[in-house]
């Protein structure tokens, strides 16, 4: 019987997985909260003009709930939280695409009228951009 072995990633590039598929579980289960009608919280997203969010709004926060935990389950298999051979790169290539739509969306989030947009949302999308490159990079 022959087993395979796997590589483990460093400790620094697990815990920034780590940390950023926690940040994007919280931020996915906000979303499904607003997609069912809630409204706490409304006020730091969506550019902060809705106390409710129409039925398209509702639907667009479903798409980014199941985007935002796909990209939680790919940065943790880039971590290597579980054995995959990554056949065709997703993985890797995953982990580097967050970075560029984490890097936009502080981008946009400091460009926003809204200062909760502006000083939580912006730096926490920086951080996590910079957290997606430290797991990007890893072996």
């Amino acid at each position: 019987m022959k087993f395979r072995s796997v590589t483990v990633a460093t400790g620094a590039a697990r815990l920034a997985a780590t940390v950023v598929a926690t940040a994007l579980i919280v931020v996915a289960t906000f979303e499904i909260f607003w997609a069912l009608g809630g409204s706490w919280g409304l006020s730091g997203a969506w550019g902060g003009g809705h106390d409710h969010l129409s039925v398209p709004l509702r639907v667009a926060s479903w798409f980014a709930a199941v985007l935002l935990v796909t990209s939680a389950i790919i940065v943790l298999g880039r971590a290597r939280y579980w054995a995959s051979t990554d056949r065709f790169g997703i993985l890797h290539w995953g982990t580097w695409a967050l970075v560029g739509v984490m890097a936009l969306s502080a981008l946009a989030n400091f460009a926003s009228s809204s200062s909760v947009e502006r000083f939580q949302n912006g730096p926490v999308a920086l951080l996590l951009a910079l957290l997606c490159i430290v797991v990007a990079s890893a072996n």
